[in-house]
């Protein structure tokens, strides 16, 4: 599952693609924490990759980085399509170091390397081929969790011009609006009514969130609902049935929402996170070498040929 490099990407390139069965390229996203020594990574500030940070690369963007002798690097890749985040919040996180001092960094990053020990075993062998496949769902969720994060924090920065007391307000609002999203019924009017302000006002707080107060609710429905289909335990769940909990009343266009939000349909996204299971190669790491072309095609968790 992860791999232990000296730091050479494929071909002295960066991460590779590998091929899907179809014979298409997998874009996959390459995370890895140096394990000893560091890496020369031109886009830092401080030029380098160092232990106790996390590097997000995407295998469809060049990006340099030149190991440093003695380098020795943690690579985990993650197809894209598990990854339950958008494109744009993922290019603004790649090709970036990041600090695993805080946050969901610092969960991922002693994961990662309990993950690269030299005596891990096969997770299939571990734990069998549902909880592998669970596992591989969990990582590809948190550092997914990684993205939105630093996201959130990059745009809240941003927004430090804004009121105090704007800031609390529109914090109040969504989180009695979370707790709401499962009411068909709730709507702009109802959500000022209920926080004494009017719609226009409420609109204003919610400018830079999604642009309005109603794409921000059926953003969090979605992303509920993209919880709730992939969260691959093995229990049956029907698409329908998830959209109308979350409060979409009408079936077609939750298709059509989800698809402009992800990318593939919500039936699509259920089968790559639960149908994947028998599927997917999960095998051992492989240690104390250098990563070449037939150790970078053993170590990818990709479908089978």
């Amino acid at each position: 599952m992860v791999e232990v490099t000296d730091g050479r990407w494929p071909s002295g390139g960066g991460p590779r693609s590998s091929e899907s069965p179809g014979g298409s390229e997998l874009r996959e996203v390459v995370f890895c924490t140096p394990l000893r020594g560091a890496s020369f990574l031109p886009s830092e500030s401080t030029g380098r990759l160092e232990s106790g940070h996390l590097l997000l690369i995407d295998s469809h963007r060049h990006l340099r980085m030149v190991p440093a002798r003695g380098c020795e690097l943690a690579v985990l890749r993650i197809p894209r399509e598990l990854l339950p985040c958008g494109d744009d919040s993922l290019a603004r996180v790649v090709g970036r170091s990041h600090d695993a001092a805080t946050g969901t960094a610092a969960l991922l990053l002693p994961l990662l390397h309990a993950l690269a020990t030299r005596d891990a075993p096969s997770p299939v062998d571990a734990y069998g081929h549902g909880t592998a496949a669970r596992l591989r769902n969990m990582l590809a969720d948190l550092v997914a969790c990684l993205v939105e994060e630093v996201v959130e924090r990059e745009l809240e920065a941003d927004r430090g011009g804004s009121g105090s007391a704007d800031r609390e307000a529109t914090d109040r609002i969504r989180r009695w609006t979370n707790a709401r999203l499962a009411d068909s019924r709730l709507r702009p009017d109802t959500v000022a009514t209920a926080h004494y302000m009017s719609v226009r006002r409420l609109h204003k707080l919610f400018e830079r969130e999604s642009g309005t107060i109603s794409r921000w609710i059926q953003q969090r429905r979605l992303e509920e609902c993209r919880r709730e289909l992939g969260r691959g335990d093995g229990r049956p769940v029907m698409v329908s049935s998830v959209a109308q909990r979350w409060g979409f009343v009408n079936a077609a266009h939750f298709s059509r929402a989800f698809r402009a939000k992800y990318g593939m349909s919500p039936r699509a996204w259920r089968k790559v996170r639960t149908g994947l299971a028998d599927a997917v190669d999960v095998v051992p790491p492989l240690f104390g070498r250098p990563l070449g072309e037939a150790v970078a095609e053993e170590n990818c968790l990709v479908p089978k040929g």
